[in-house]
């Protein structure tokens, strides 16, 4: 699914993860609509705004570029890439620590900052 697939607009014209939508009657507004601040550094500020992301897993630091064309992990000054993927939501999805995504990691990932 490109970019363009799973970032739509809600009915007040803000830009949300149609895929991983927020619950704003769940979580409220502090993290436009996520349960916390992971999830909408994930979900909202890598996949749907673009930001570069950097977190940390076991005290092994993780870097990600993000532009209009793909998604890629790479090294902490953001040259080298070592995996490449057709936007944020798939390398959410298909990059893998410990056999696991880094949705299925989220409650264990640390220092998640957009960048």
């Amino acid at each position: 699914m490109a970019h363009e697939d799973y970032v739509m607009k809600d009915l007040a014209g803000y830009w949300y993860n149609s895929k991983y939508p927020p619950n704003y009657k769940v979580n409220g507004s502090l993290y436009h609509g996520y349960k916390n601040g992971v999830e909408e550094t994930l979900f909202y500020d890598f996949a749907v705004q673009r930001y570069d992301l950097y977190f940390t897993y076991k005290g092994k630091p993780y870097h990600f570029l993000s532009d209009s064309k793909h998604v890629a992990y790479c090294d902490e000054h953001y040259t080298e890439e070592y995996q490449v993927f057709p936007d944020g939501n798939a390398a959410l999805e298909q990059f893998k620590i410990d056999g696991k995504s880094i949705i299925e990691l989220i409650d264990e990932l640390e220092d998640v900052e957009p960048v």
